[in-house]
């Protein structure tokens, strides 16, 4: 018996870290795709290879391997490529006829870990924001109702008996109304599951639509939409509302940070397995200290954000599987990434 045969390929791509099988002599036998992606070299030239001599900073792995022992989340720094990699080593021994000295070796990298962390405490933060809220918004917006209500009535009175001061009053606290039941929708978006019916979506047709939607506020705001789009269907599978969503919040953005006007480029562009879009604005830009926070519930710059807006979209974006991102425009102003898999996943 080899040692591929206790380990298939299948079974090792399926491990979502980089995985080695070696042999007595410490030699890899076997790797998966993701430790493919950490060495950075043609398999060819790792195959064979004793792996200790392969990638600087697993010296150790020799005494460990011939102590037949069973190792668990060992904090190495490894070199690869041009720079060094933060990982957890985890070492199972695979014995086989003739070939006692045989193990698995894993390398998980640190900084996914952190960010699956991250991103988990994120979502699990946005929930509990929502969940709170969707107990309270409906108390509030029973009397806020019937405010709005009597408000109409005043209002009426006023325009029979031409009282223009109270029609100016009435039309601010409707406003203000207005405003309240705004803040309370984006508390229940939060607040509603991120599932729903996915289907097939081209992300062209989807963008083409929001534009539209867009474009009366556009004009207001003095902003011309510029969209580079691809020939050809851009498809995913996904729930469309959502990122219709997404893009609406990401073009708001936009606009609220151009309040001289100019112009908002949108992109969609494929990738291996993902659609990138983004929604490029030439306004003044975020320092480092705004990009850090400017993703956490309430946080705004806006004398009138709610500071909901990106934190709906980094949910939605989130719980789709995907990335989301915002560097620096090199023409002025800021660019927002979104990364979104095509494939459709069943926990949604």
């Amino acid at each position: 018996m080899q040692l591929s045969d206790t380990c298939p390929q299948a079974v090792l791509d399926a491990i979502p870290a980089a995985a080695l099988v070696v042999d007595t002599e410490r030699r890899v036998v076997l790797m998966n795709k993701t430790a493919d992606k950490l060495i950075a070299l043609p398999r060819p030239a790792v195959l064979g290879q004793r792996l200790p001599g392969l990638i600087a900073g697993l010296d150790w792995l020799d005494p460990a391997l011939a102590a037949g022992t069973l190792l668990a989340g060992k904090e190495s720094v490894l070199a690869v490529g041009s720079g060094n990699v933060e990982v957890l080593v985890d070492v199972t021994p695979l014995p086989a006829p003739g070939n006692p000295g045989g193990a698995l070796v894993v390398l998980r990298d640190t900084g996914d870990t952190r960010e699956s962390v991250r991103r988990f405490e994120q979502l699990e933060s946005l929930a509990g924001i929502g969940e709170i809220a969707a107990g309270a918004i409906h108390e509030i917006r029973n009397p806020l109702t019937s405010i709005s209500g009597f408000i109409q009535l005043i209002k009426s009175r006023a325009a029979r008996q031409t009282d223009q001061t109270l029609l100016d009053y009435c039309t601010l606290i409707a406003d203000e109304i207005g405003h309240i039941n705004g803040i309370l929708s984006d508390f229940l978006t939060l607040a509603k599951s991120q599932g729903g019916k996915f289907a097939a979506i081209d992300i062209r047709q989807l963008i083409r639509d929001v534009q539209g939607l867009m474009y009366g506020e556009a004009v207001l705001s003095r902003i011309a939409i510029i969209p580079r789009l691809p020939a050809e269907p851009l498809m995913i599978c996904g729930n469309g509302d959502k990122i219709k969503e997404v893009l609406i919040n990401l073009f708001r953005n936009a606009f609220h940070a151009m309040p001289d006007g100019g112009p908002v480029t949108v992109a969609a562009t494929a990738a291996a397995g993902t659609v990138q879009i983004t929604v490029a604005d030439t306004g003044s830009g975020m320092s480092p200290p705004v990009m850090a926070e400017i993703f956490k519930p309430f946080y705004t710059t806006k004398e009138t954000g709610t500071g909901l807006g990106l934190a709906i979209v980094q949910r939605i974006v989130f719980a789709r599987g995907g990335h989301i991102r915002i560097d620096d425009n090199p023409a002025g102003g800021a660019v927002i990434r979104v990364l979104i898999p095509r494939e459709y996943k069943q926990e949604e």
